[in-house]
């Protein structure tokens, strides 16, 4: 069966490299009025990407600089672009998409604009804020904005999966496609060992000529679904505990709780992205012992903001901050260069 799939699969993974070419070589960039620092990845998924997005606007607002954050939405079930604002208070996933409302709760002090055209977006919606920069997600394959800094992120546990393009491996364009990157950030650094980050570096380096940043994620905290409340973490160490995701990266996810010191009885994982329901929660948490609890990812808390909350109680979010191991000084003196120069 997995033979017919490759053998299946093959033909649309030439058909999408075409397409992708096409559209770069088709598609006329146009330049936004303020600095534009773009945060991508070059696989489907599970790169810390968002983590990444909030660690710059949180250092862009620490230098006194306004960010409007240029993102699609992904899945979101509206077609009209949204703006949010001072943390998106009473705003639901479904119609702006979880990344984006998770990064406008995470830095309310950023304008986050959600809607396909990115440019028309900015130029309609995020001027209003009247910005220093314009931070555009998920950005890397987005050829329609000029960019001034290309930041990409790479998984160190899964970076180029098994090396063919989507829908045949995870990859959206060709590891070589790096030599257009000016900083790569390496998440998940504490899931590889010395030699394989070693490694990984060597082939970054080779790609792209330039020494990638290595990160990984600590400063763990729990957190209530509403996100603005400690969850008693003592109620983790005295039950039976679940992780409950629907994320690009389930084993990252779980890694962190590990090291969070909470021991897990089992984990749940559903396909990135699904949304969740009372009556799903409920049938989860039927399935487990009556004492359980069950801890989600940020990404998936902003999704629960309307669920019981009988079924809030027994679930914690762990929020994470990335850790730089080594350039961080780099990345953030690349930034500013940019912004100065532009």
């Amino acid at each position: 069966m997995l033979k017919f799939l490759k053998v299946a699969l093959y033909p649309v993974s030439l058909i999408y490299a075409v397409l992708l070419k096409a559209d770069r070589k088709l598609t006329v960039a146009k330049k936004l009025p303020k600095c534009v620092i773009s945060v991508g990845n070059i696989t489907w998924g599970g790169t810390g990407k968002t983590p990444i997005v909030i660690e710059l606007l949180d250092f862009l607002t620490e230098k006194n600089l306004k960010s409007v954050v240029l993102t699609r939405g992904y899945l979101r079930k509206t077609k009209h672009p949204i703006v949010l604002r001072n943390g998106a208070a009473g705003v639901c996933s479904m119609a702006s998409g979880d990344e984006p409302l998770l990064i406008a709760k995470s830095a309310p002090k950023a304008v986050v604009v959600v809607g396909a055209d990115r440019y028309n977006n900015a130029l309609t919606f995020g001027a209003e804020a009247k910005p220093d920069v314009y931070v555009l997600d998920d950005g890397f394959q987005h050829w329609k904005i000029k960019r001034n800094l290309d930041m990409v992120c790479v998984n160190a546990a899964n970076p180029f999966g098994n090396g063919m393009l989507i829908p045949l491996g995870i990859l959206r364009e060709s590891p070589k496609s790096l030599k257009r990157a000016d900083v790569i950030v390496v998440t998940n650094c504490d899931m590889v060992s010395k030699a394989g980050i070693n490694n990984l570096k060597k082939k970054l380096f080779e790609l792209s000529g330039k020494d990638p940043i290595l990160a990984c994620y600590g400063d763990f905290k729990y957190k209530t679904v509403d996100l603005n409340a400690d969850f008693d973490v003592s109620l983790l160490k005295s039950n039976e505990v679940y992780s409950l995701s629907a994320i690009g990266f389930a084993q990252g996810f779980k890694n962190s709780i590990e090291k969070s010191g909470v021991t897990l009885k089992g984990s749940v994982i559903l396909r990135d992205h699904s949304q969740y329901s009372d009556s799903k929660l409920n049938e989860l948490i039927a399935q487990k012992k009556a004492n359980a609890y069950f801890i989600i990812t940020a990404k998936d808390a902003v999704k629960l903001q309307n669920v019981d909350s009988k079924i809030k109680e027994k679930i914690a979010v762990l929020t994470v901050k990335p850790q730089f191991i080594t350039g961080k000084e780099q990345w953030e003196q690349t930034i500013l260069k940019r912004l100065r120069f532009f």
